[in-house]
């Protein structure tokens, strides 16, 4: 993510709570009545506004989420390129290390947490349609973590096509159905672990073995 996506995702977030701030003065005015004719039904109104409040918390936590992991890649990247191109790999290491550590307390997250977390950025902003669905909050990063531990492990053409399938419209063979955002989470694991499983060229028990 460049800087102008950068700048585009913070946009969005402003849009999402500039809206979200409507909706609360909006249940506000009707708490109190103020401007509310009798034709209108305020307990009805206050339920809409509810679920729309949830609707864009849910926008705006994807949002957010999106902004993060890239901030999360990005400090590791830029403790990486402080160092001389010539350091050592044990020094790479320990500036790896550092970083994840102050990730972690920025977070207040355990070291293991920060350092999972690292992982996950990287994947999910190596693949930039995951991170666009992201950014728009059009999924929840659930979603997107999904996709970057399926596509560990793969080929980058592995898992560029995986990625196309489910959310390139003009891939060859387009995922049809929902889109992921709108699938629960694990429906979504089981339908990207199947694709997975009949492109990628060793079996789900190959691979295990080979791990044990």
């Amino acid at each position: 993510m460049g800087i102008g996506a950068d700048l585009a995702v913070v946009m969005g977030v402003s849009a999402s709570v500039a809206a979200l701030s409507g909706l609360v003065l909006e249940d506000a005015a009707l708490c109190s009545g103020a401007d509310v004719g009798a034709e209108v039904d305020v307990l009805q109104r206050r339920y809409e506004s509810c679920l729309g409040r949830l609707e864009l918390v849910a926008r705006l936590e994807a949002q957010l989420a999106a902004v993060k992991a890239q901030d999360v890649a990005d400090a590791v990247d830029i403790q990486h390129a402080l160092l001389p191109p010539d350091a050592p790999v044990d020094e790479r290491t320990f500036a790896e290390m550092s970083a994840v550590e102050e990730i972690a307390g920025v977070l207040t997250i355990s070291s293991a947490a920060a350092g999972a977390l690292v992982e996950q950025s990287r994947r999910v902003c190596s693949l930039p349609p995951v991170v666009e669905a992201l950014s728009t909050g059009d999924m929840s990063w659930q979603h997107a973590r999904i996709v970057a531990d399926e596509t560990e492990g793969l080929t980058p053409a592995g898992a560029a096509g995986l990625v196309a399938h489910f959310f390139d419209p003009d891939a060859p063979n387009p995922a049809r159905g929902a889109a992921p955002g709108d699938l629960v989470p694990s429906r979504f694991r089981a339908k990207v672990r199947a694709w997975r499983e009949r492109h990628h060229p060793e079996t789900l028990e190959k691979r295990h073995a080979k791990g044990v």
